[in-house]
């Protein structure tokens, strides 16, 4: 597979005549897009096959549109990342079907993610370095609004809907896995 993208972007860049750096970027994004979209279209399919389609495509839309932002734990490889996505989304899944959560404890939640992020977001993985202090900005201000809209919907919702509890219970570990295991390194 990387061979053929790898192909792919040589002949756009040649065809378009981009700098190698160019080149690279254009790579990149391609592996990404694929990578990502192979990830999301398997976990479709596993979590409709389980019966919690639904669910899992609101965790996934949730992620999707907060972690980019907020940044937190990331696996080193595709398959790692797979294999947690998936058993994070079947731990909300249980979470919601499992605890029994009021429309108070749902504030509650809500409150205590949405002052995570307002005051550790975004967390900067290391492997992907934002230098930009107008990036980090922007990343924290879009990570917070979209939590904020998010928590606002899941309330709203909240007496109407089970996928209300999903989205808290995704947004709060969501915020649990800002606290990266490389974030912290405590000296004995």
């Amino acid at each position: 597979m990387e061979n053929i993208i790898s192909v792919f972007a040589e002949n756009i860049a040649v065809y378009n005549n981009y700098s190698n750096d160019q080149k690279e970027e254009i790579e990149y994004t391609l592996k990404i897009i694929i990578y990502e979209t192979t990830k999301i279209l398997f976990l479709i399919i596993m979590f409709y096959f389980v019966g919690y389609l639904s669910e899992a495509l609101v965790i996934l839309f949730v992620m999707s549109i907060t972690k980019p932002f907020i940044g937190g734990y990331h696996e080193d490889s595709q398959i790692k990342c797979f294999i947690a996505t998936s058993i994070l989304i079947f731990i909300i899944i249980q979470f919601v079907k499992e605890i029994n959560i009021t429309f108070w404890g749902s504030v509650l939640l809500n409150s205590i993610s949405i002052f995570a992020i307002y005051n550790k977001a975004p967390i900067i993985n290391e492997k992907m370095p934002i230098t930009k202090e107008n990036l980090i900005r922007r990343n924290r201000l879009i990570g917070i609004l979209n939590t904020l809209i998010l928590a606002i919907i899941s309330l709203s919702l909240f007496n109407l809907t089970q996928l209300a509890k999903v989205i808290v219970w995704t947004i709060l570990i969501q915020c649990i896995f800002m606290f990266n295991k490389n974030e912290y390194k405590f000296k004995i």
